[in-house]
């Protein structure tokens, strides 16, 4: 469910550092969430961007992330997209979007709320 939206400059980004970047997406979200690698996703789009900035990243979220773990989140894949790139990490914009689990999907099941028993059980089954 997690899918994490690149908007970079056009050529910032080779394809190899575009896998990389996209592993980086999965480890930042997965070890500071514990979600399941399978279910985080990357995409890329190069695009015109205002001056001064390189790259947005967008990612959409499911809510229960405390503020902690977002702003983690923000400041590590800001950091990880400048490292492949070699470009300064405050030319990088990264946010999060929450959306509540009752409205996502993975696999075609609903998923549970985060931290609740049945994202527990979940998890184990």
């Amino acid at each position: 469910m997690p899918l994490y939206h690149a908007q970079i400059r056009p050529d910032l980004l080779t394809e190899a550092q575009r896998r990389d970047f996209s592993q980086d997406v999965v480890d930042i979200h997965c070890g500071i969430t514990g979600a399941p690698p399978s279910f985080v996703h990357a995409l890329f789009t190069e695009g015109d961007l205002p001056d001064g900035i390189n790259a947005v990243v967008n990612g959409t979220i499911r809510a229960g992330r405390t503020d902690e773990q977002k702003q983690e989140i923000a400041t590590r894949m800001s950091q990880a997209l400048a490292d492949r790139a070699g470009i300064d990490a405050a030319t990088v914009t990264t946010s999060t979007r929450d959306i509540d689990a009752s409205y996502t999907m993975e696999g075609g099941v609903l998923l549970p709320e985060p931290g609740s028993d049945e994202e527990q059980a979940w998890m184990a089954g």
